[in-house]
């Protein structure tokens, strides 16, 4: 009687501990991600481990605990990226075994097995794996995956082919028109790029991703310039003050052009824009000092 007395008076005791638990997580949880958001990464880091230790049981803890360790690689030093390259994995396997489904989480591995060293499990072979089950969970998901793989093996026809494949089978989404334009542009296929971007504007003349897109490639080609630029000012007055990246993004673009055409004044003042809006821009700030006075 003492033992059930005992256990019906702690019971209650025990489940509004789990309810504590469970909230302080999603704090700390929500304190990463706006950690990450602010470029914290160590902190971030710490967060999603808190996170993940008041309540272990959820994917997306463990995915983002992957992710914060994955930026805080690139500031690490050579001993510290060992340890840390090893802690990723297991966050991304746990994220996979407590939610199977998720597509994010498959991203993730596919993306960690490409680029993590064999020594800390990465592998192609592994990745191909986990993209054929993303394939399965997520069609369009599977096609970027699957031209990663292609790009990472250097196999640019079948890179191209694939992002082709995902044009056709979802005619209505911008991501594969995008990436293949930029794929085309680092191949110097300008002509190219160009048809491909103003078919695409032919059918979504507001498309703010293209209308960037025409822009980026006239800046990095120096070709149809003035249409260029005129597109860049139209993504800059269609996006208005949300998204300040993607407003550095269009200034950098613009500097380019200006740049390009002999204006060396203007130019400095796009680089000044974009760098005000991106302080960490490292090429506006480089392309600055190269028109320092």
């Amino acid at each position: 009687m003492r033992v059930a007395t005992l256990l019906l008076v702690c019971a209650p005791v025990m489940v509004v501990r789990a309810q504590q638990d469970t909230t302080r997580a999603r704090v700390q949880f929500e304190e990463g991600r706006a950690a990450m958001q602010a470029r914290k990464f160590d902190d971030a880091a710490a967060s999603f481990e808190h996170a993940v230790e008041l309540n272990p049981t959820r994917s997306e803890y463990h995915l983002w605990l992957g992710h914060a360790y994955t930026k805080q690689l690139v500031s690490a030093n050579f001993i510290r990226k060992g340890i840390i390259g090893r802690r990723i994995g297991p966050q991304y396997d746990k994220a996979v075994e407590l939610d199977s489904s998720s597509v994010a989480a498959a991203e993730a591995r596919v993306d960690f097995y490409l680029e993590a060293p064999g020594m800390v499990g990465g592998g192609v072979d592994k990745a191909k794996v986990e993209a054929a089950r993303l394939t399965r969970l997520n069609a369009y998901a599977g096609g970027f995956a699957r031209a990663k793989i292609a790009e990472k093996e250097k196999l640019p026809e079948q890179t191209e082919s694939e992002y082709r494949g995902l044009m056709r089978s979802f005619p209505d989404s911008t991501r594969p028109v995008a990436v293949l334009a930029t794929l085309l542009q680092s191949r110097e296929r300008y002509p190219e790029a160009f048809d491909l971007i103003d078919a695409r504007l032919a059918r979504f003349p507001n498309d703010t991703v293209m209308i960037y897109q025409l822009g980026r490639v006239a800046a990095i080609s120096g070709r149809e310039m003035t249409r260029g630029e005129a597109a860049l000012r139209k993504f800059l007055s269609l996006l208005g003050v949300s998204d300040p990246s993607s407003r550095a993004n269009a200034h950098f673009r613009l500097g380019m052009i200006r740049e390009k055409q002999g204006d060396v004044a203007n130019a400095r003042v796009q680089y000044d824009s974009a760098i005000v809006l991106n302080p960490r821009y490292d090429e506006a700030i480089a392309a600055r000092k190269r028109l320092a006075k």
